[in-house]
């Protein structure tokens, strides 16, 4: 029998906090109880504080566990937009298009967590008119405590305060402690434990689904595991039928076999009608053409030799950006000052990191014409802007920094994130900008808020850690960055940022051993990072080379 004690739940969240920087209230010991139900049995560990005293020096163990307590930050009817068109266009299409073939609506809920996603849509589909024996909808998540928390369809009076009233009285009976969802409604939806890496569903017929639900659960995958999925997904998905992701997940660079198509502000990923071509299980995507928004390329290689190994840009630089407001309008330019951070050759031949956001709303082929947007005074956000989506909104805000033009750039993102509260990569960049411009205290607070809504998410991390080295505040670049080493051992910008901070700390041998690292982990295929921070390495020839040139750098001792 399992042994879960307060003060081992007190534990946990404290090693959670120091080891990951995942900040667990007890409000979040609900998830902590389940993730420790899952995992104590699996190593064969029946007390709690056993079992913390193992994770203290079991990394492993600790990295199985995280994906786990998570689970108590889903919530019923997430994302607004995303249920405003399953409501109006999704969910009825599909309903209708069943009923004229006399079948079932098939819908999954991949990483279901505690059911608050499936109940949403079963009370949706209710509200259609959709009768349960009309319905199949298969909730599945890894965590099988959760699965079993899920079917029980109990919840606290906090977690169903956002429904509305006529909704949760509908659906919803007062039980101790909170509300139980009706039986009626349970019948709609059939709970079951599935790990999404496998590589076979085999409970998932070809060609079998109307629609897929998997939101907030690629962010914690791998690249190679998201191509493969994705293969995975397009197989079981009708022709035409549709999947939906995260807020801030995105396909964009990443898979392009399914069409990107927006409904009710809201973009969503559709598998084509007209069959697929053959293609090998995980391959990358194809080159797309993106029109008139084209990200940032890759400039001319620079040979020219640089004196310092800092990542940070250069004083001058930084000077211009905090006057930039009190100049005349700027000539255009095409990038910004390169920051005196990189290795000689990397430093100018690697391009902006490629912003997972979406393409354009209306077609990935779209008019040259409209190629060349109007620019504004330095400082202005330009009023063409509030009429792109928000992915473009971001790209064009990156173009503003390559300009050099960081006044705008920050007004741009900032009204981005009045229009799209939480969007993950919006805060992540802005972020960014507040610690380039000094604005230290801005930019810790815009981390905060990609990691409250995100709690593994590993760039608010890196990018916290970047800032704090930025602002020359080491101790606290050194614990982010070990924090997102942590969630992400085989990131090899991060190990490289990391001997940045041992460098500045004068701890040459750590700094050699970590700029090895990061040469070492680039054998592992390298994700791009969410957000945009100017002339960061996002390449492994330009992580490599810049981290070999430190190493040597540092092994032939100062020069003199």
């Amino acid at each position: 029998m399992l042994t879960v004690t307060s003060r081992a739940l007190q534990q946990l969240a404290s090693l959670l906090l120091e080891r990951a920087g995942l900040k667990i209230t007890p409000d979040g010991y609900h998830s902590l109880r389940l993730a420790l139900s899952t995992r104590m049995p699996a190593v064969g560990i029946e007390d709690a504080e056993e079992y913390v005293r193992r994770l203290r020096t079991a990394e492993d163990e600790l990295r199985a566990l995280l994906p786990l307590v998570t689970v108590g930050h889903t919530e019923f009817f997430r994302d607004p937009k995303q249920f405003r068109a399953l409501e109006s266009r999704i969910l009825p299409e599909a309903l209708a298009r069943a009923r004229r073939e006399n079948r079932r609506v098939s819908i999954w809920s991949a990483g279901c967590a505690t059911g608050e996603e499936p109940y949403s849509l079963a009370m949706v589909l209710a509200e259609l008119g959709a009768l349960p024996f009309e319905v199949d909808l298969w909730a599945t998540d890894l965590n099988l405590a959760a699965v079993e928390a899920a079917k029980q369809g109990r919840f606290s009076g906090r977690r169903v305060s956002g429904i509305p009233h006529d909704r949760r009285v509908r659906f919803f009976r007062p039980v101790m402690e909170g509300y139980e969802v009706v039986s009626s409604l349970k019948d709609y939806v059939r709970f079951d434990g599935q790990n999404l890496a496998v590589p076979v569903f085999e409970k998932v017929k070809p060609e079998s689904l109307d629609l897929i639900l998997c939101r907030n659960v690629i962010i914690y995958f791998d690249l190679p595991t998201i191509r493969a999925l994705m293969d995975r997904f397009l197989a079981a998905l009708r022709p035409g039928a549709l999947l939906l992701l995260g807020y801030s997940e995105s396909l964009f660079k990443v898979y392009d076999r399914f069409e990107m198509v927006e409904m009710e502000g809201s973009f969503v990923y559709r598998r084509p009608v007209k069959s697929l071509s053959p293609r090998a299980p995980g391959s990358g995507p194809r080159p797309m053409t993106i029109g008139s928004l084209p990200t940032v390329g890759e400039r001319p290689m620079d040979t020219k030799p640089r004196d310092s190994l800092s990542m940070m840009p250069s004083t001058r630089a930084l000077q211009k950006t905090l006057e930039v407001s009190k100049q005349p309008p700027p000539a255009p330019r095409r990038t910004m000052e390169v920051p005196a951070a990189k290795a000689p050759e990397a430093a100018a031949s690697t391009s902006p990191s490629a912003l997972p956001t979406e393409p354009p709303r209306k077609s990935l082929e779209m008019s040259s014409a409209s190629a060349e947007m109007p620019r504004t005074r330095t400082g202005e956000m330009p009023a063409w802007s509030l009429m792109l989506a928000p992915g473009e909104r971001l790209n064009a805000a990156v173009r503003m920094i390559e300009r050099g033009d960081f006044v705008s750039a920050v007004s741009t993102v900032e009204q981005l994130l009045v229009d799209e509260p939480g969007h993950l990569d919006a805060l992540l960049t802005v972020g960014n900008l507040y610690s380039l411009t000094g604005r230290i205290v801005d930019a810790r607070e815009a981390f905060a808020q990609a990691i409250n809504r995100e709690p593994l998410c590993v760039e608010a991390r890196v990018f916290g850690g970047l800032a704090a080295l930025q602002a020359g505040e080491l101790d606290e670049a050194r614990s982010e960055l070990g924090k997102a080493l942590f969630l992400e051992p085989s990131l090899a910008i991060g190990h490289y940022l990391m001997a940045q901070v041992h460098e500045r700390l004068k701890d040459h041998d750590a700094a050699r051993r970590s700029y090895r690292n990061a040469i070492s982990q680039l054998r592992f295929p390298q994700r791009p990072l969410a957000g945009h921070y100017p002339e960061l390495p996002d390449s492994a020839e330009a992580i490599s080379r810049a981290a070999r040139y430190a190493l040597a750098a540092l092994e032939e001792g100062p020069l003199l």
